[in-house]
């Protein structure tokens, strides 16, 4: 017995095959043959998970990049290629637990780390996935993406809230949001984990804004110093990931 939105899901994704080529709206319900709203909810859950990119402000749509690699290797594969090289980088800067997360619906899942070796450490393992908004990671990416995806993952993020503090709870997170943004990077000290600190920033410089890599850093190893370096070099990444940054940056 099939499920309703997965055989529609799977119909709107086959007509994307058949063209092969960005298609509009109209397009797709008549390739489809489902009605325009129908066609426009399921787009916009495909472009929110990265399957489904918008080419054009004309409202064009066509298959992301993510989801052309499911045919030769696993997401995850593919996203640590690009990030591996960046994640060694500040592993060997600041001996610091760096971890790749990928969003995926309002959650962010852990694809990869690298530890620290010093003993005191926090380390997540690759599998476990949190909401967005609990995390620098998640915080990192969706900061970054359209203002209308972004709107949509913050409502669906709350609505797990109770009605009480929801719209409190928004408020605070729609300001850290656009902090930032305007900073370059995500910050959390302390707030999903007691005694740790986290500095995130997405990956979009790499063709992926849906993933984001994360230094982890015990508090007490964070002076104010450290925590200087640590935080210029990581914004420094963000528009430079494969690029040399000063020696100023790196040096605490």
């Amino acid at each position: 017995m099939s499920i309703a939105v997965l055989d529609k899901a799977f119909s709107i994704l086959e007509g994307f095959a058949r063209a092969g080529r960005a298609l509009t709206l109209a397009e797709l319900a008549e390739e489809s043959r489902l009605p325009k709203p129908t066609v426009h909810r399921i787009l916009r859950s495909l472009r929110d998970l990265g399957y489904v990119d918008q080419a054009d402000r004309r409202g064009t749509y066509q298959l992301s990049a993510r989801l052309i690699s499911l045919r030769d290797y696993s997401r995850d594969d593919a996203v640590r290629e690009k990030a591996l090289p960046l994640m060694e980088r500040l592993h060997g800067a600041f001996d610091e637990t760096i971890n790749l997360g990928l969003l995926e619906g309002i959650y962010v899942r852990y694809a990869h780390v690298l530890e620290t070796t010093q003993a005191l450490r926090w380390i997540v393992k690759p599998g476990a996935r949190d909401v967005f908004h609990t995390t620098a990671l998640g915080r990192a990416i969706v900061a970054h993406l359209p203002v209308e995806q972004q709107t949509r993952l913050v409502a669906k993020a709350m609505a797990a809230i109770p009605a009480g503090r929801r719209r409190a709870e928004r408020i605070r997170l729609e300001k850290e949001l656009a902090a930032t943004r305007a900073r370059g990077c995500a910050f959390d000290e302390e707030e999903t984990v007691t005694g740790v600190a986290c500095i995130a920033i997405p990956l979009t410089a790499l063709g992926d804004p849906l993933a984001a890599v994360s230094v982890s850093i015990p508090v007490n190893r964070f002076p104010e110093s450290r925590r200087e370096a640590i935080i210029k070099t990581v914004c420094h990444c963000r528009e430079n990931p494969t690029g040399d940054w000063p020696a100023r940056l790196a040096s605490f």
